[in-house]
């Protein structure tokens, strides 16, 4: 790497490397099964026919082995251009305008990212819930594994060794998924090379108008890996709807 293309490839990594776990599915995933659950498939059911909303993200990174390295806070913006499509715009990084290299990598980037967001969710979890209980009034539901292209890494694709967790609460006088928890419940192996000792984004959601949209996620990770490419990692993204 050379000095004058830091701060570009420094940004790709950021992205790379944090973007991915926001992910909430891919296009691979097949369609969702039925749920038995009235109350979850009446959430689902909505969430198979939302489209994607527009939003600006501001992503913060807190925890990272390479703390020298690439911006530690981005504020991006999408604004959809149809059902499920839409463009991405690099705001600013670490609270200055972006450079020209940046917008460039970063609209690469984003190219390849999928549009994080409620319309996600019924792809997500897809398979019916193994366990349904009730926490504070609220209804929790359980997956002890997700489907293959739910989440992707950098390493490639985790979502078999992932589990879920759904907080359904009522607002606006209808149910709606205001928590998604999605985690690792014991250290697993990447490409066996790596090992994931924890993985955990939480997602949560509220209504605006009369439509559930993401207003926030936490991720935290820790991977043991050769080369110096291991680490743990903490990021913050809270979205804004436009």
């Amino acid at each position: 790497m050379q000095a004058s293309d830091s701060s570009n490839l420094s940004l790709g990594s950021f992205m790379r490397r944090i973007l991915p776990i926001t992910v909430l599915s891919a296009a691979a995933i097949a369609a969702p099964a039925a749920a038995t659950d009235p109350v979850l498939k009446q959430v689902l059911a909505e969430s198979a026919k939302a489209p994607v909303t527009g939003f600006e993200r501001a992503l913060r990174v807190e925890v990272r082995p390479e703390s020298d390295k690439g911006p530690t806070q981005l504020v991006e913006r999408f604004t959809p251009t149809g059902h499920s499509s839409g463009r991405w715009t690099l705001i600013s990084a670490d609270g200055k305008a972006p450079t020209a290299k940046q917008v460039e990598q970063h609209k690469k980037t984003s190219a390849e990212a999928v549009i994080p967001g409620f319309h996600r969710l019924h792809l997500v979890l897809s398979p019916a819930p193994t366990k349904r209980t009730e926490v504070g009034g609220k209804a929790v539901y359980l997956w002890p594994s997700l489907p293959e292209g739910a989440v992707s890494t950098p390493g490639g694709d985790i979502s078999r060794n992932l589990s879920a967790e759904a907080t359904v609460d009522e607002s606006g006088g209808k149910p709606i998924i205001s928590k998604v928890r999605i985690f690792a419940a014991k250290p697993f192996k990447i490409r066996g090379i790596a090992t994931m000792n924890s993985f955990e984004v939480v997602s949560s959601y509220r209504l605006n108008g009369s439509m559930p949209v993401l207003v926030s996620q936490t991720s935290n990770s820790d991977v043991k890996a050769p080369f110096g490419l291991g680490g743990v990692r903490r990021s913050v993204m809270n979205y804004r709807p436009l």
